[in-house]
């Protein structure tokens, strides 16, 4: 059991070291997605698969209004990409990219629970 422990201790130590090298990096690429996206207009859940069931049932859970303003997002991206350009700095700076609108969990929840019950 001493053993045991040593080990455990060590894999305690090492997982501190890796989070210590990886939360930076996490943070750092957190936000070049979040400039990335801002420069388009769009948001994180506009980027998903929507081929995925899980997307697909939050997608048809929406209201008409906000599917009207993802459908706009994703063709002013578009829209945007073709032409080789950016939106202007302040609509970046009113854009939040992380702010979700997507029922996901909900729909994922669902999904796993029709799988558990079958």
């Amino acid at each position: 059991t001493r053993r045991r422990r040593r080990k455990t201790e060590s894999e305690g130590a090492t997982a501190a070291k890796m989070d210590k090298l990886l939360r930076p990096l996490a943070m750092w690429y957190g936000r070049k997605v979040e400039h990335e996206l801002a420069k388009y207009g769009l948001k994180y859940e506009d980027i998903l698969n929507d081929s995925h069931p899980d997307i697909q049932t939050a997608i048809l859970r929406l209201s008409p209004e906000e599917i009207s303003n993802r459908n706009k997002r994703l063709k002013r991206a578009l829209d945007i990409s073709l032409k080789h350009a950016e939106l202007s700095k302040e609509a970046q700076a009113s854009v939040q990219p992380f702010v979700g609108y997507l029922p996901l969990q909900r729909a994922r929840d669902e999904r796993l629970e029709r799988l558990m019950n079958k």
